[in-house]
Parts: structure tokens; C-alpha cells; sequence
């Protein structure tokens, strides 16, 4: 199968599944918000963010190194699986108590329900399936188990809503969706490889070496992620958590939307690896520029109608969150390339430097948002997680550069911003007055006549995508 043909079916089946996932979480995220007012909405928000810390704890990096390695070991794969696993639960089980013990010194007021989720830390860290469900190629496994799951979860959380609107009910029926989930992944992963449930302690340590500096760095690139909204809860107020995290939000659509595009790609660049640097460099300088050719007009579609976006989504209350969510834009098309990146140097055995990275990352957000946070409230939570995104995807791009090449093409990057620069004139000026939306379609279209045009797009990106080619082999 051509190497694209692969990847895209893989990014297919797993978005289906992360289509269900995260959509059944942004429904009951956004119900609450429009039906249980701002201050219930931020003790939520809080809730689910604290299990997303912990669940980062947990993972610890495994889940790239098993897409990387899983990819090279798939011929005699039982062993490694096994040790994976029982790592991986040895290092849940220390996450729980750990999640258990802050939990009780942060929020006395919610101690209760983050003990519940702390319980379920296996529960909660078990989307780790897919690199087994790709390599093996049966990726629809990976839809099934997440359609289920999000079916599970919107019929769990109208229970709640039925109920009074209790939140105990909500972490109740979110918690209770992922249980689910994991047995479900669990039992089908093992139509691909069984475990071999003994203990090698090579297998093992090798994983670590591996997995330590993701692990730590992606612990503190989470607080650094995360850190807001416990200081806005800590310096502000519930309230202030619930207008930032309705703006957060979609960057984790972002996230979703990055990491299912770009999961798929570590085995492949792995297996590019084999073949040196050079073939990864081809691939990224392709990917760099057609991420940018679609992102960077979106997010400024999006700043122009953010109010209207807001308010579609959330309801007039939440109104506030559309000055936080112009800046998280930039955020959002940021943590493409800072996936991207990442993929590329994990596929090449370049993680050392992510041990002072991620505490860097971390000890910038700390400070800026306590001095942010404490003068502009959740306006400078978002200046700060921009700043901090920024400072990730450019150490990461530095270090790919370093190891592969310049794969940045610098004419070609600079008629694309100077062709998003014209778009966004265009939409803003008022010599030609159009609605809005009008406007927008009929500056797209001009956006990418200009792209094919001017040959933006190089043959070797036909080439790697044919498109027409796949599908009609698809569905012959």
C-alpha cells in the first residue's frame, strides 16, 4: 500500500474514533456550560483538567515510544507488549496515590470527586491502543472502542442532566465511559498481539531510556498547559476558570485535531528513519507547508467571527471568552507544528533534550501566569500559554533542523504569509462591502487560486498524496 494510501486510512479510523471521543466530551462540556451557569461550568472544567494532568503523569511518554517501537518489533512483538503493559500499570498504580495525596491538599471542596477519578488513573491513561490497532493494521478496532465510548458517555451524562444536574453524576458518567473503553481496547488489541505477561528487564529499561525525557518533559509541559487554570482558580475565582476554559477548549479540539493527523506518522517516520535523515526531511518540508497553506487562513477566519463562534456554542454568558479565545487561535495552529516537530524527532531518537525543555516550559508559565493571571485575569492566562507555545514548537524545530536539515523552504514560506497577510487585508478593509461571511468565501477562493497559481505546492506533494489514486484503488 503507497506509504500515503497507509497513512491515510489510519488517520481515517482513528479520527472516526477521536470524533466520538472528543465529541462526546465537548457536548457535555458545553451543555453544562449553557444549562448549569459559569460557576458550576469552572468547578467542572476544573475537575476534568486535574484528571488531565494526572492522566500525563501516567502515560509518561509510553505511548510515542510504543508507536515507535511497536513499528520496529512487529515481527516478534509479545514480549515487548507485555512488559509495556506491565510497566505501564506499575507506573498508573504510583500515579493514583500520588493523585490521591494532592488531591486532598488542593480542593478540600472537591476532594471527593477528584478521589473518584484518581481511582480510575488506569482507567482514564488507557488511550494508548491505536500504534498497536495501526501497525497491525486493523485500525477501525480503534474507531469501535471510541465510538462506544462516546456513545457510552452522552447517554451517561443526560442521565446526569436528568438527575438535577448533580456533578458528582457528570465525573460519575465520564469515569464510568473510559472504564468502559478500556476493556473494550484491551480485549480487541488482543486479536493483534497477545502479551507475553514476562518480566524482561532489558525490554524494560530500554523503554525508559526511551520514555524518561518524553515522560518528564511532557509532566512539565502539561503543568505548563494546565498550571492556568488551577492559578486562576487559586488568584481569581470558578468563574474565571469557566470563561477561560470555554476559550481553552478548543484548544484541546486543536490537540484532538493535531494528534490524530500526526499519531499516525511516527511509525511512518520511523520506518523513514531507517533510511536516514533525508527521507524524513522530504516528508517534513511537505507536511510544514500544506499544514500552513490551510491553517493560518482558518485562524484568521476565526478571529474575525470569535464573538459569534462564542455565543453559537456556549451562550450569551460566556460572551467574555472571546477576547481569551482571539489570542488561544494562534495557540491552536502553533500546537499543529509543535506535534508535527515532535513526531520527527522521535522518529529519529532525539529526546534528550526534552529534559530541560518541558521544565523550562513549566517555569516560564508559572511565573508569567502569576504575574499575568494576578493583573489581567484570564486574558493573561492566554498571553501566556501563546508565549509558552511558541517557546516549545521553536526549541523543538531547532533541534529537528539540527538533526535533518532545514526543511523550512524560506521563498515558499514567505509568499504564504505574505498571501495570508492580503486575505486578511481583504476581509478587514471596507472598500468593498460584502457581509462578512460572503466575504470570507470569496476571499478563500482567491486565497487558493493564488496557492495553485504561483505553484506553492510542489509536484513532490501531488506525488506524495495522490489522492485520486488512493480512493479509486480504495473503492474498486
Amino acid at each position: 500500500m503507497k506509504l500515503f494510501n497507509y497513512y491515510l486510512l489510519n488517520v481515517i479510523a482513528q479520527g472516526l474514533g477521536r470524533v466520538f471521543t472528543f465529541g462526546s466530551n465537548f457536548i457535555v462540556f458545553a451543555l453544562t456550560a449553557r444549562f448549569f451557569g459559569s460557576e458550576f461550568f469552572g468547578q467542572y472544567s476544573y475537575i476534568l483538567n486535574y484528571f488531565g494532568i494526572m492522566v500525563i503523569f501516567a502515560d509518561f511518554g509510553l505511548m510515542s515510544v510504543l508507536g515507535k517501537d511497536i513499528a520496529q518489533q512487529k515481527d516478534a512483538p509479545q514480549l515487548y507488549w507485555g512488559n509495556f503493559l506491565m510497566l505501564r500499570l506499575f507506573i498508573n498504580i504510583l500515579v493514583m496515590f500520588f493523585s490521591i495525596l494532592i488531591a486532598y491538599y488542593i480542593r478540600r471542596d472537591l476532594f471527593l470527586l477528584l478521589l473518584m477519578g484518581s481511582f480510575a488513573i488506569p482507567f482514564l491513561a488507557s488511550r494508548f491502543f491505536e500504534p498497536v490497532f495501526q501497525v497491525f493494521r486493523r485500525p477501525w478496532y480503534s474507531a469501535y472502542a471510541s465510538i462506544i465510548y462516546g456513545l457510552a458517555h452522552l447517554i451517561f451524562a443526560f442521565v446526569a442532566i436528568k438527575s438535577n444536574g448533580k456533578l458528582i453524576n457528570f465525573v460519575l458518567a465520564y469515569v464510568t465511559a473510559n472504564i468502559l473503553y478500556a476493556f473494550i481496547a484491551f480485549y480487541l488489541s488482543k486479536k493483534s498481539v497477545k502479551p507475553l505477561f514476562k518480566i524482561d528487564r532489558i525490554i524494560i529499561k530500554n523503554i525508559l531510556k526511551l520514555s524518561m525525557p518524553l515522560g518528564i518533559s511532557s509532566i512539565f509541559i502539561i503543568i505548563s498547559n494546565r498550571i492556568s487554570i488551577l492559578m486562576l482558580a487559586w488568584l481569581k475565582s470558578d468563574y474565571a476558570v469557566g470563561i477561560y476554559s470555554a476559550a481553552y477548549k478548543f484548544v484541546e479540539i486543536s490537540s484532538f485535531l493535531a494528534a490524530m493527523a500526526t499519531a499516525p506518522l511516527i511509525p511512518i517516520f520511523a520506518e523513514k528513519a531507517n533510511h536516514g535523515p533525508e527521507a524524513v526531511k522530504y516528508m517534513s518540508s511537505n507536511i510544514f507547508e500544506v499544514v500552513a497553506i490551510v491553517l493560518l487562513p482558518f485562524g484568521i477566519l476565526c478571529s474575525l467571527i470569535s464573538k459569534e463562534i462564542i455565543i453559537l456554542i456556549y451562550g450569551i454568558k460566556l460572551l467574555p471568552s472571546a477576547e481569551v479565545f482571539n489570542i488561544l487561535i494562534w495557540v491552536c495552529i502553533i500546537i499543529f507544528y509543535s506535534l508535527l516537530i515532535s513526531s520527527v524527532v522521535i522518529s529519529l531518537g532525539i529526546v534528550r533534550y526534552a529534559y530541560w525543555l518541558g521544565p523550562l516550559s513549566a517555569f516560564l508559565s508559572t511565573i508569567l501566569n502569576y504575574i499575568l493571571i494576578s493583573r489581567f485575569s484570564y486574558t493573561g492566562a492566554a498571553w501566556t500559554a501563546l508565549i509558552c507555545e511558541v517557546v516549545l514548537a521553536g526549541v523543538t524545530i531547532i533541534y529537528a533542523i539540527k538533526n535533518t536539515g532545514n526543511f523550512l523552504r524560506f521563498k515558499t514560506w514567505m509568499i504564504i504569509l505574505i498571501l495570508n497577510c492580503l486575505l486578511y487585508v481583504f476581509l478587514v478593509q471596507g472598500i468593498f462591502v460584502f457581509n462578512l461571511y460572503l466575504k470570507m468565501i470569496i476571499g478563500l477562493v482567491l486565497y487558493f487560486l493564488c496557492v495553485f497559481k504561483l505553484r506553492i505546492l510542489k509536484k513532490d506533494v501531488y506525488d506524495l498524496l495522490n489522492i485520486k489514486a488512493y480512493f479509486l484503488k480504495t473503492f474498486r
